[in-house]
């Protein structure tokens, strides 16, 4: 039994609605286009009766093969009515490049019939070799239980390069819808239903036949613009085959509607972009975005991901790095997580250069996993930023963000409602904001090394005076005497700097600072302060040297409020410095010995 056969039993009920809309009644057969333009040819003017039963493969072939030699843009337009084919439909690859860029157009929209293409046989549908195919307006519809593929493109001269648009087509009940070898597709406003893959995308195993870096991996494997379809019931929409030579590139996923399915992207991905995306109703055991290898430079934003309310089923996990590689300069942004079974984004092999940022994460991980988390890095995420993102409500309080060595990194900015924001074994010069909405705290949550807290000078022209950086210790709020801290400042214009101890008073909260620098230990601007406690009981200093500065005896302080105070003085009788000290009356001259 085909995965498709096991899909459809486990997934048509939620299809049941679509096949009920789009069953419309059929087209009557239609006779060759009376109005048809030069150089165009239908079907019906090789015997197509286009009713759903006779078989009208040979008519389709001979109208292709028909516009071998049509200069400009061959064309083959199907009027509307069905077209029962019976094997596979080649549209070839030749040299005459006009015909390359042959086009098969219907009357159809992204879920209209009106052209359609009913597979009777098992295998590929039509296989497009040419390399600038357009499909535009077709309905393909798989009609038996067969491994069946709508569309192959796949080359034969330059096999590498294909560049195949399909455009407002429609992919009904395959097993592959779209099955791309080489590089290079245009694939919008489409509608896959009911199918196990919507698109594979794959690499020559052979020889590419074209000369220079561009014909060959890594650079060979971009290409792909694949926006603003439909998938319905669709396993996996989009999935790239691993190459041994390079990742797939230069890819726009964006702008598509995944309804009941498991995966919108698995497989090989970088340099690209996935955005405005809306993923409900996700289910299965696998992530809606897998990125199996590269996830280097790559941009995931604006998507909506996840299962839906209980007790609908619910998606395994949003996005996923998985292991043997370690993703790096990937930017997560502005997407909404809801109702995921398992993680929503994982990391299986570390993260370097990562930013998770301003994402909503509502019912994350739904399941019973102790250590299940909205964010998982398993190893070491190194230079990450995770900052301003949204994580609802735990019923076991589990921490949102689980990592286990945090090296280079920033958490902040982020609410949450449990008691902790991150679960992390080991942190290494990173800083993780523990308290929503308090940018003017910094906590050192890792003492010793792992808690190491480094100011850089943010200073443009270096001036006196010009701070570096402070450190300023808060008490409890109000009470006098709560602040201390130091202070780093500059003390001329070529960058020296001096240290500042900053102390408030016992009365009130006015900050003096005591300066150190490389001339000594300057008193604060008052020179008021005592050494010792307010009661001097400090009555002795011993130090190596004590130079007092020298006054004149007019100028000497009341003698009465420096009991004991010791002054250099010049003696106005013998005109020789001298001692004046103090006794709490007067001022008395202290005569010097002899010289040393």
């Amino acid at each position: 039994m085909s995965e498709r056969t096991n899909r459809r039993a486990l997934l048509l009920a939620g299809g049941a609605a679509l096949g009920a809309a789009a069953a419309v009644a059929p087209w009557q057969a239609t006779p060759a286009a009376a109005d048809v333009p030069d150089g165009v040819v239908t079907p019906q003017q090789f015997g197509a009766l286009a009713d759903g039963v006779h078989d009208d493969t040979a008519a389709i072939q001979q109208a292709i093969d028909s516009q071998r030699d049509t200069p400009g843009h061959p064309f083959v337009l199907f009027p509307p009515g069905t077209y029962k084919i019976t094997r596979t439909i080649v549209v070839p690859d030749l040299t005459n490049e006009p015909y390359n860029r042959i086009q098969l157009r219907g009357y159809g929209t992204m879920g209209n019939r009106a052209s359609t293409i009913k597979q009777a046989h098992a295998g590929v549908g039509m296989h497009i070799q040419s390399s600038l195919a357009a499909i535009h307006g077709l309905c393909f519809e798989a009609t038996v239980d067969l491994d069946q593929v709508g569309l192959r493109f796949s080359g034969v001269a330059n096999t590498d390069d294909m560049d195949g648009a399909i455009l407002d087509c429609t992919f009904i009940q395959f097993d592959t819808a779209i099955q791309l070898v080489g590089r290079g597709l245009y694939f919008s406003r489409n509608l896959v239903a009911q199918c196990a893959t919507g698109i594979s995308l794959s690499w020559p195993t052979g020889n590419t036949g074209g000369d220079g870096a561009v014909h060959h991996p890594p650079y060979g494997l971009r290409k792909w613009l694949i926006t603003d379809n439909h998938f319905h019931t669709v396993q996996d929409a989009i999935v790239t085959t691993p190459t041994s030579n390079g990742e797939y590139r230069s890819a726009i996923i964006q702008g598509n509607l995944l309804d009941i399915g498991r995966r919108l992207f698995r497989g090989s991905l970088t340099n690209s972009t996935i955005s405005g995306n809306v993923v409900e109703h996700a289910e299965g055991d696998a992530a809606i975005i897998t990125i199996t290898s590269g996830g280097h430079n790559l941009t995931i934003a604006d998507n909506v991901l996840g299962g839906f309310e209980p007790p609908v089923t619910r998606s395994a996990g949003a996005i996923t790095f998985a292991s043997g590689f370690t993703p790096r300069n990937v930017t997560i942004s502005g997407n909404s997580f809801n109702w995921t079974q398992q993680t929503a984004v994982r990391f299986l092999a570390g993260a370097s250069r990562v930013t998770i940022a301003n994402n909503t994460f509502d019912n994350w991980h739904m399941g019973i996993d102790a250590l299940g988390a909205a964010i998982r890095v398993v190893g070491t995420a190194t230079d990450a930023t995770v900052i301003g993102n949204v994580f609802s409500p735990d019923a076991t309080n589990r921490a949102p963000i689980r990592v286990d060595t945090l090296t280079r990194s920033h958490v902040i900015g982020n609410t949450y409602a449990q008691p902790n924001l991150v679960a992390v074994t080991t942190v290494n010069d990173s800083q993780i904001q523990t308290t929503p909405g308090k940018f003017n705290q910094l906590e050192v949550t890792h003492a010793g090394a792992d808690g190491r807290i480094r100011v850089i000078n943010s200073m443009g022209t270096i001036a006196a005076g010009g701070k570096y950086g402070s450190f300023l210790a808060a008490g409890h709020p109000g009470t006098a005497g709560n602040k201390g801290g130091i202070r780093v400042v500059a003390v001329n214009g070529v960058g020296s700097a001096a240290t500042e101890l900053l102390c408030a008073t016992n009365t009130s909260n006015e900050v003096v600072a005591i300066t150190a620098n490389a001339t000594g230990l300057i008193p604060p601007a008052d020179n008021l302060r005592d050494l010792g406690a307010a009661d001097k009981r400090m009555r002795a200093v011993y130090t190596h040297q004590l130079a007092l500065a020298e006054q004149a005896p007019t100028e000497l302080p009341k003698a009465t409020d420096n009991v004991g105070g010791l002054v250099l003085i010049k003696d106005p009788k013998t005109g020789k410095r001298t001692l004046a000290l103090s006794d709490g009356e007067a001022w008395h001259a202290v005569p010097l010995g002899d010289k040393l």
